[in-house]
């Protein structure tokens, strides 16, 4: 399919760009991977449940503003679409995608320009047990309850750092839940530092601090989630209070009985299909420009992925972003003027954000009380004990570290256990750059390769200058190709094949492609073709068979007189059974 627009990401964000592109004449393709639109923060009960309204939602008017326009809209809504490549070619980009809940048919979708609005995910930092059933992140634990309705436990636990616990602990103590404790490791004394940044978040802080009142849920701040115990299941946790340099104060252990942890250290951007495509980071975050604009003509950035700021600031963001698309593909300068008042609200948010990330920032040292025995890597199963051996090592960085032990290799591909590792070797974080945005199956691969083979395109993206051209103050942009001229954009086969340089084959070699090649006779290449002196007697070394190996020879037989037979001639040859053919095959 073509399309002018592909937004990738259906939350506040992808919304909003989607929204404000197609109100300007722009063909849209909204895809996400949910079941509907939406995203986290507006997430709702499945239809099925017939339950709107049974928990507190988040913005109930936003999002019915939001839904009805997008009904109304010409925008094209893909649900279930899990987008694991995003490529560049000489038609503009190319987003691939596996359809539906079993993800083993993949779709392309081809676009002018391609909006990220992909997102954030959790952060959370090992401890012993966190691996028990019963701990779920916190947001985990939000979507249990607003997407099905039902909760991690009876008796929860709230823990971690940042401003989602609060939402997370009152919407399940108002879901009939006892929240046993909220547990917020951040240190109350550095809240008036960032009075003036949160002053318009107060009201909004103070109704959390009344539901909580409410339900009776106690708040121990400046503690931390040290242990979780039990054998099969969550039994309880112990908590301790943390010191003025992040470390444990010794004597200040409790135990906590809970049949659940909701757990969660902050959040990180969803920089997948950005580093795929080449696109500069900023930290963490996808660097943009005042129209949202990546260093990639041709695609935009907006919401989480450009850095943790609420929906709020998504919103502003992804009708900036929204806008300038249209302008561009239409071949038009945009009017920052047209966007002012959301670029009011984006200033504002982003200054929300840096104080709230100043604010809630998970303890400095955690990593040196982790015990050997903790694992890090859940996939793998690698412990702190190995990953402090690969620093011992030599490991300088978390990729190396990587490298030797496997931490990271598995199915989250170090989403999980990559700040558990930053945290233990106290080394930052290191993006790695991925062909895939996540795991997709070798047939769907395969069959990639061959629809290129037989439409004679070559494998992986080729240069492309995109649809959206650079303004004319910042001049020329360079585009994918390499100094070979071989992109850089990875393809579906990794970045390997992309950076591989052409090769002319030799005159009279068949190419893949040549249907000579099949015409080819099976004995083209006989054994007795090989020259026999191919491998003189003389290369062989004298000492290969020494004197003492070489049998006995007999005495020459007598005319007439009968050759006694071998051993192995005489004894009957044993036969291996042969396995039992499946049926059906020859």
């Amino acid at each position: 399919m073509r399309t002018d627009l592909a937004v990738i990401g259906a939350g506040p964000a992808g919304i909003a760009a989607a929204l404000a592109a197609a109100r300007r004449g722009i063909r849209v393709a909204l895809v996400d991977a949910a079941t509907g639109p939406g995203g986290q923060y507006f997430r709702r009960p499945a239809p099925g449940l017939d339950a709107e309204g049974a928990v507190p939602q988040h913005g109930r008017r936003t999002w019915t503003r939001l839904r009805d326009a997008l009904a109304a809209s010409t925008v094209d809504v893909r649900p279930e679409h899990h987008v694991w490549c995003v490529e560049r070619d000489s038609g503009g980009l190319t987003v691939h995608a596996l359809l539906g809940p079993e993800q083993r048919e993949s779709v392309e979708l081809r676009a002018d320009a391609v909006l990220l609005a992909t997102g954030g995910y959790e952060t959370v930092l090992p401890f012993p047990g966190w691996t028990l059933p019963g701990v779920v992140t916190a947001g985990g634990g939000q979507a249990m309850l607003k997407g099905g309705l039902v909760t991690p436990g009876g008796t929860v636990v709230v823990a971690g750092t940042g401003p989602l616990l609060l939402p997370v602990a009152t919407g399940l103590a108002s879901a009939g839940v006892r929240v046993a404790a909220l547990v917020e490791s951040t240190d109350p004394a550095r809240l008036p530092r960032q009075t003036r940044a949160l002053a318009g978040k107060l009201p909004e802080a103070a109704g959390y601090a009344a539901r909580l009142l409410r339900h009776r849920v106690p708040v121990l701040t400046r503690h931390t989630v040290v242990r979780a115990h039990g054998v099969d299941r969550l039994t309880g946790v112990t908590v301790a209070a943390l010191d003025a340099r992040d470390r444990v104060r010794p004597g200040t252990e409790r135990l906590l009985p809970c049949d659940a942890l909701a757990v969660g250290h902050g959040m990180l951007p969803h920089t997948d299909l950005a580093e795929t495509l080449g696109c500069r980071l900023d930290g963490h975050a996808v660097a943009v420009d005042a129209e949202q604009r990546t260093d990639v003509p041709g695609v935009w950035a907006a919401g989480e992925a450009t850095g943790i700021g609420g929906a709020a600031l998504a919103l502003a963001e992804g009708h900036i972003a929204g806008r300038s698309i249209a302008a561009r593909l239409r071949g038009t300068a945009p009017d920052p003027a047209a966007w002012a008042p959301a670029a009011k609200v984006r200033a504002r948010g982003r200054t929300v954000a840096a104080a709230l990330h100043a604010l809630h920032t998970p303890p400095a040292h955690w990593g040196e009380g982790v015990p050997d025995d903790t694992v890090i890597c859940r996939c793998e199963e690698v412990t702190a004990g190995a990953v402090r051996e690969a620093v011992t090592l030599g490991a300088g960085d978390t990729r190396t570290v990587k490298l030797l032990t496997r931490a990271g290799m598995g199915w989250c591909q170090g989403r999980m256990c990559a700040p558990g590792m930053a945290a233990v070797t106290g080394c930052p974080p290191t993006p790695t750059r991925r062909p895939f945005a996540r795991p997709v199956p070798l047939g769907v691969l395969a069959a990639g390769h061959e629809g290129r083979s037989r439409s004679g395109a070559p494998d992986g993206a080729g240069p492309s200058v995109g649809a959206a051209a650079p303004p004319e103050d910042e001049g020329p942009q360079a585009g994918p190709a390499g100094p070979q001229g071989v992109s850089e954009s990875p393809g579906p086969h990794g970045p390997a094949e992309e950076r591989r340089p052409h090769r002319e084959p030799r005159p009279g070699t068949p190419t893949p492609s040549d249907p000579t090649a099949q015409q080819l006779p099976p004995q083209e290449l006989r054994p007795q073709e090989l020259p026999p002196q191919e491998l003189p007697p003389q290369e062989l070394p004298p000492q290969e068979l020494p004197p003492q190996e070489l049998p006995p020879q007999e005495p020459p037989l007598q005319e007439g007189a009968p050759a006694s037979p071998r051993p192995s001639e005489s004894a009957p040859r044993p036969t291996r059974p042969h396995p039992p053919t499946p049926e059906g095959s020859p």
